[in-house]
């Protein structure tokens, strides 16, 4: 697998959808400047928003990643800690990264871990203290090996940069429906009516449209950031196991995962705009367990028994039904 062609290729993705998303946002400042007749303080609005929000995300996306959850850097005072340090170190070696990534822990009973970084030197791992408690070092070996795949192939940089444009239209999306909403429910539009101010039914049906709109576009973006975050798991897996040369490690932390899918709640501090990041969804939606149009069109993971099978290579059929057993 050409994995130098990998990055190359998340490279230009990333700076496509940066294009994609400037453009999203331009049209719907002239859209609201073109309903409301204020060109061009929409337009200029808007797109100093996109300007702003890729600027905060290339320049501290790991850090409100890691401290949206709630992540503290290890100091390596126990054994599990120190054990994870060494693991991430010596794996950073056989990558032949210039600088280990950061090591970071998040308080969570659940087995799960994502990495995040724009840039490979300013980049993080980070793991939950579930994790640390359940896998062995065989196991743990294996899932580092996967996160710091994903910083090898710069999945983090494409990741963390549809986070953060994802983040600006839902911004968006919000203000558009919130303000038609309180419009609405308080009564301005029957007091306008009464009134003979025709200029009301106007703007709600303004306001309907910016957020019809920006609900499409943040729907767009979500869809593209599934699509991307499913393609990635299988490749870091493939790399992972190059790492480590040794596929059983990460077949069987998935399998303690899977297992620890039916007994825990989901990962406390995870959202939507998180979860693609993890190496299993730490939200625990079904859509990912499944197979399918809609389930391919939704899902941020593939399924946990679709990647036991591939790294094994084994039937999907045979781990499948192994895991419903357990």
């Amino acid at each position: 697998m050409d994995y130098v062609s990998i990055q190359k290729k998340n490279v230009r993705n990333t700076y496509l959808l940066v294009f994609v998303f400037v453009l999203m946002m331009g049209f719907l400042g002239l859209v609201i400047d073109g309903l409301f007749g204020i060109f061009p303080f929409g337009t200029i609005v808007l797109l100093f928003i996109a300007l702003i929000q890729t600027l905060v995300g290339v320049s501290a996306g790991a850090s409100l990643v890691l401290h949206s959850v709630g992540a503290k850097p290890v100091i390596g005072k126990d054994f599990e800690e120190k054990q994870l340090k060494n693991i991430v170190e010596e794996l950073s070696i056989a990558a032949g990264l210039e600088v280990p990534p950061k090591v970071y822990v998040m308080e969570d009973e659940n087995i799960n871990a994502f990495a995040t970084g724009f840039k490979q030197k300013d980049s993080a791992v980070c793991v939950t203290t579930g994790l640390l408690k359940h896998l062995n070092r065989e196991e743990t070996e294996g899932v580092v090996a996967h996160e710091i795949s994903h910083i090898i192939n710069r999945d983090t940089l494409l990741m963390t940069t549809i986070s953060a444009i994802l983040g600006a239209m839902v911004l968006v999306q919000l203000f558009a429906w919130r303000s038609l909403r309180v419009m609405l429910w308080s009564g301005y539009g029957r007091s306008s009516r009464r009134k003979g101010k025709d200029s009301t039914g106007y703007i709600i049906l303004a306001l309907l449209v910016i957020a019809l709109l920006a609900t499409l576009f943040s729907f767009i973006g979500r869809v593209t950031m599934f699509a991307v975050s499913r393609t990635r798991e299988y490749l870091a897996d493939a790399k992972g196991v190059e790492l480590t040369r040794n596929p059983k490690g990460l077949a069987n932390a998935l399998r303690k995962i899977a297992k620890m899918q039916k007994t825990k709640p989901r990962v406390k501090n995870a959202t939507i705009a998180t979860a693609h990041l993890f190496i299993a969804d730490p939200l625990k939606r079904k859509v990912n367990d499944r197979e399918g149009f809609f389930a391919n069109l939704f899902s941020t993971h593939p399924p946990i028994h679709k990647r036991i099978a591939l790294l094994e290579h084994v039937p999907e059929e045979v781990v499948l039904k192994e895991l419903q057993e357990n």
